[in-house]
């Protein structure tokens, strides 16, 4: 067993408590992003994929912003329904 399991072990544990995105706590660590990708698959296994879904929502007459990702969507009242299914769309592709 390699001498790394321990401090890798305390590392995540460590980033699962902070809350913050893997890419931040790198950051705020300074450690490699991808090392760190590399030694969570290493000691937990493949991390299972997992797929976004669409709810359906009633909209009031007030305006809504939608936000993913850092990209924001403002809809008006009476929106064009088919341009959001184009706009998500070229987004998913992206």
């Amino acid at each position: 067993m390699s001498p790394f399991h321990p401090e890798w072990t305390e590392k995540l544990a460590n980033w699962r408590s902070s809350g913050l995105s893997i890419a931040a706590w790198c950051r705020e660590h300074h450690e490699g992003y991808h090392r760190f990708r590399y030694w969570r698959q290493r000691l937990e296994g493949p991390v299972p994929a997992t797929s976004g879904r669409f709810v359906e929502i009633k909209l009031d007459p007030s305006p809504l912003t939608l936000e993913c990702n850092g990209v924001s969507i403002h809809l008006s009242p009476g929106f064009d329904s088919e341009l959001l299914t184009e706009i998500l769309a070229l987004l998913k592709r992206v």
